[in-house]
């Protein structure tokens, strides 16, 4: 069963998924801060498993793909939390009460292009991952973090020039 060899079935995998899912939890649970984050990296993470083993480009013991994926799924979490709080204590104290953003902000949102104000909000109030941005942007993941990077330079400035305060 851990073997790369082994021919993928839906039975192999439902195999590999009672045998490993207490140890795939507890991992990301470790990790995550919530349930939900938990739960959100183990479908990655066996989705992952899935879409190489399915597609017979599984080049080792699913086991090793299983856990890293879920190793950084979770990761991925925590990284994502701490950007949103950062980004949330950034935000002036009166643009927390509400969820529109207004002011400063909103005036700098306005002046960046439409399409790289919308990546910087999907990413921070939805919380999308670079991976889900390049999906619905129909773009490579590197773009998406290039553009982001340069969105999120000319945001700060933006912001500044309009009175914002950090």
């Amino acid at each position: 069963m851990t073997d790369s060899r082994v021919k993928f079935s839906e039975r192999a995998y439902e195999d590999v998924y009672r045998a490993t899912f207490p140890t795939v939890w507890s991992i990301v649970r470790r990790l995550a801060r919530t349930d939900e984050e938990a739960e959100d990296a183990c479908q990655h993470a066996y989705l992952a498993l899935y879409r190489y083993w399915s597609a017979g480009t599984l080049r080792e013991a699913p086991t090793h793909l299983l856990y890293r994926a879920a190793r950084r799924a979770a990761i991925d979490a925590l990284r994502r939390r701490h950007r949103l709080l950062r980004l949330f204590e950034r935000l002036p104290k009166e643009s927390r009460a509400s969820a529109d953003v207004g002011g400063p902000l909103a005036r700098a949102l306005q002046k960046l292009r439409p399409e790289d104000a919308t990546l910087v909000m999907l990413q921070a109030a939805a919380g999308l991952t670079y991976e889900e941005l390049a999906a619905i942007d129909g773009k490579s993941v590197g773009s998406v973090r290039s553009r982001l990077f340069r969105a999120r330079q000319q945001l700060a400035r933006l912001y500044e020039d309009e009175g914002g305060t950090w």
